[in-house]
């Protein structure tokens, strides 16, 4: 997961102030749901709030009171949200997307090994959905950090789980930029959706409701108005790529290749074949790493989803946790955020 001290592309995190902007019952907003007798299920539950400290808790309250998962906690605003370690993430309003899925899985804690993988296809999947088939070439650095081709970093994911059975899924995706940090500085290295330097032109359609919103036509609609819907159908598009995915992964008892999940997800993954650096987690990778790095070079993911990595003639190692950087073809990493032109990239647990 990526890691950012700052930028809407922060994982949901901390604890609960919960505003409604919506407080719906059960089954209330729950998307494009079907007739059960054609064979498909309604989308799950999006419970969407004005603002929350973090989604992540959100949803974990909502747990304690009852609430039967699967189900999506959604803002348009976090005051605390956290990433792994405890790393503090701005996440402003602005229209930019701050989700929590909600799954109670059947798999044994072994089996749950591609959960953080699936979810990264599910939100690539969303996101190319929005931007369509004439936006630019997106994938996966590994394990589910939404980038573009050039290295950008558009979303990240934070995969949590609470108790014996329950995982929440929190999800952060750049909408507007450029994108700033809790000083206002520019985030080095970051991607988003709309605004100059988007990669998506203000103003194309997401299924022919104006992903780029807008008045055109000088009609006076509110561009906050615009903002909200369009983040609305984006979170609907997450929430449905999640739910097929996860029961899909879920019917296979975590076998990720007859899930269908495993080829199409090393076809999107923009780690492979890369000069790879890996640090043990929550290390600075400079100098202060709590044990030597890995160096290598990125060939396969396992059926376990553990990243495998050709460390040349010290053979192959099979990694399942640490902070994973592409290397420059010049031989370099990129340093961590806060240096000059950065952006640390951390990775999962569940």
């Amino acid at each position: 997961m990526a890691r950012s001290d700052t930028g809407p592309w922060a994982d949901p995190g901390s604890a609960i102030d919960p505003r409604p902007e919506v407080d719906p019952g059960p089954g209330a907003d729950s998307g494009s749901g079907v007739d059960p007798d054609l064979g498909v299920l309604p989308s799950p539950t999006i419970h969407r709030r004005a603002r929350v400290r973090s989604t992540q808790d959100e949803a974990a309250r909502l747990l304690e009171g009852g609430q039967e998962a699967p189900f999506a906690v959604a803002t348009g605003e976090q005051t605390a949200g956290r990433g792994r370690l405890g790393r503090r993430f701005a996440s402003p309003a602005g229209g930019n997307v701050y989700l929590t899925y909600a799954h109670r899985t059947s798999l044994a804690p072994q089996q749950r090994t591609w959960i953080p993988l699936a979810a990264g296809l599910a939100a690539l999947e969303a996101v190319t959905a929005a931007v369509g088939v004439h936006g630019p070439v997106l994938g996966l650095k590994w394990p589910n950090d939404l980038q573009t081709a050039d290295g950008r970093k558009l979303g990240g994911i934070l995969v949590e789980g609470r108790g014996s059975d329950l995982v929440l899924i929190g999800i952060g995706l750049n909408v507007h930029g450029p994108v700033r940090d809790g000083d206002g500085a520019e985030v080095p290295h970051a991607a988003w959706l709309l605004g100059d330097g988007g990669i998506r032109r203000d103003g194309e359609d997401l299924d022919g409701g104006g992903l780029g919103g807008g008045d055109r036509d000088g009609g006076g609609r509110d561009e906050a108005t615009d903002a909200d819907q369009r983040r609305r159908r984006i979170e609907q598009h997450l929430v449905e790529a999640l739910a097929a995915e996860l029961t899909a992964l879920e019917s296979t008892t975590g076998d990720a290749d007859a899930a269908g999940l495993a080829h199409r997800y090393t076809m999107t993954c923009l780690t492979l074949g890369r000069s790879v650096r890996v640090d043990p987690l929550g290390s600075d990778g400079a100098g202060g790493a709590r044990s030597p790095s890995l160096h290598g070079t990125a060939r396969a993911v396992d059926a376990h989803g553990r990243l495998v990595v050709d460390l040349g003639t010290g053979g192959r190692r099979a990694v399942d946790v640490g902070d994973v950087r592409h290397v420059r073809p010049g031989g370099t990493a990129r340093p961590a955020t806060g240096a000059a032109g950065g952006a640390e990239q951390e990775e999962h647990g569940t």
